[in-house]
């Protein structure tokens, strides 16, 4: 699906009743998540030599309450970042059936509430790229938040960013102490927008947030 390239699978008694993948051997060894790189445990960066804790994470602190774990399945360069701006600039919904979610992971939790769109954006990108991925894949979601307008935050600096004001509000009333919180989104870079999301539940005494992405920046 994703070179055009046919996929020749010999058949045999360990693949008979598995599905026949999409995605042939050569494009998955380009859609990488770099196990090997000395990373922040918690948000996943891959270190400088320099950094002996992850300025990210500080940074963040100075403001927010960091979420427990960042989940993610590839990081945001090479085919991956471009299969990631084809599906949603371009509309090429067939690709979200590349961003396979862990359900061992996502069974874990009380609630998976995925990062909201602005209607205006919707209309004109015309599907919810994050509710996309989770409808196609038949995982059950809680939509809680609602957003107002942003610029695009692709095109903002990290400071520009993090001068914004909070654009999320709760929209939905949800008993969620003590509950086990998995926030949703496409790809975390300064991780200001799980953050902010966050920042609206960890007033409600949650026992835990943590979030997954399809790709790490």
């Amino acid at each position: 699906m994703i070179c055009q390239n046919p996929i020749i699978e010999v058949v045999d008694l360990l693949n008979f009743f598995s599905p026949i993948s999409d995605v042939c051997k050569d494009c998955e060894l380009k859609l990488t998540f770099n196990h090997a790189a000395r990373r922040c445990p918690r948000c996943l960066k891959i270190l400088s030599d320099e950094e002996q804790e992850c300025l990210d994470c500080v940074w963040l602190s100075k403001n927010y309450t960091l979420i427990n774990q960042l989940y993610t399945i590839y990081d945001y360069q090479g085919l991956a970042k471009d299969l990631i701006q084809q599906y949603k600039l371009v509309g090429d919904v067939a690709i979200a059936q590349i961003f396979q979610l862990p359900r061992s992971i996502m069974k874990q939790y009380d609630y998976v509430i995925p990062a909201p769109i602005h209607p205006n954006k919707l209309a004109k990108r015309t599907f919810d790229h994050v509710t996309f991925v989770l409808d196609s894949q038949n995982i059950k979601y809680t939509q809680i938040f609602e957003t107002e307008e942003r610029l695009k935050q692709s095109d903002l600096s990290k400071r520009a960013r993090a001068l914004q004001h909070n654009p999320f509000k709760i929209k939905r009333d949800l008993e969620l102490e003590n509950k086990k919180i998995l926030l949703v989104d496409d790809i975390y870079t300064t991780g200001l927008t799980i953050h902010r999301l966050a920042e609206l539940l960890i007033v409600r005494k949650i026992r835990k947030i943590d979030a997954l992405t399809f790709a790490r920046g």
